[in-house]
């Protein structure tokens, strides 16, 4: 999904298709984490879709970025254990081990569920 920086000239934005439409952007980007390497993850709150899996543990499917990426990826957070999945991040859980706070998934997972 293309995450939009907007500069409104006039009234309304062109699109490619000359079509009037509004610009996307994501209402609720909320920063949740921060690396040691500088990176800044960012959630579209908006995104989020709460349910409890078939093992009955509750988990959200949500959009996550970084500050300076121009798109938002599909994550899927687990709310207890805390742990994030990311195909494009690489991250995956086997579901057995919670993250803390402080770290990157702990903190993302716990913003997602908890915010």
């Amino acid at each position: 999904m293309l995450r939009t920086h907007v500069a409104l000239v006039g009234a309304a934005t062109l699109s490619l298709g000359l079509a009037i439409a509004p610009p996307a952007f994501a209402e609720q980007e909320v920063e949740v984490a921060r690396d040691r390497r500088g990176h800044v993850y960012t959630v579209d709150m908006d995104s989020r879709q709460f349910y409890t899996n078939e093992n009955g543990i509750a988990q959200v499917d949500f959009h996550l970025s970084t500050r300076g990426d121009d798109y938002w990826h599909p994550a899927t957070a687990s709310c207890d254990p805390y742990d994030v999945k990311s195909e494009y991040y690489g991250w995956e859980w086997d579901g057995s081990k919670s993250y803390p706070p402080g770290t990157i998934a702990g903190d993302i997972a716990r913003a997602v569920c908890n915010h």
